[in-house]
């Protein structure tokens, strides 16, 4: 058996040597000095119109309780009396789908 001055790594494959670091890389857990940008962000003003407009009804309660109040306190004394008619019309409105326009 002949031996040689050279030592090998562990599961290197004979004929190979071991790889060069490259060039310009820094080792591990030293730091380069890194340039933070800040984001940035741009709105149209269609899109501020839009944003505060939307502010604005989300303050308009999507429930007018004056009204239901005012309309249950009728209903208890037996003082609303809509007409019939117009019952009637609300009725199918709300229950007869829209006609397809074709």
């Amino acid at each position: 058996m002949k031996v040689s001055g050279k030592t090998s790594g562990v599961g290197a494959t004979p004929g190979t040597t071991a790889a060069k670091p490259a060039e310009n890389v820094q080792p591990s857990g030293t730091s380069q000095p890194q340039t933070v940008q800040d984001d940035a962000l741009s709105v149209s003003g269609s899109a501020q119109f839009i944003a505060v407009a939307k502010a604005e009804l989300d303050k308009i309660p999507d429930i007018r309780t004056d009204k239901v109040e005012a309309i249950k306190a009728k209903i208890d004394s037996d003082d609303y009396n809509p007409p019939a008619e117009a019952v009637a019309e609300g009725l199918m409105r709300e229950h007869t789908p829209p006609a397809a326009h074709g």
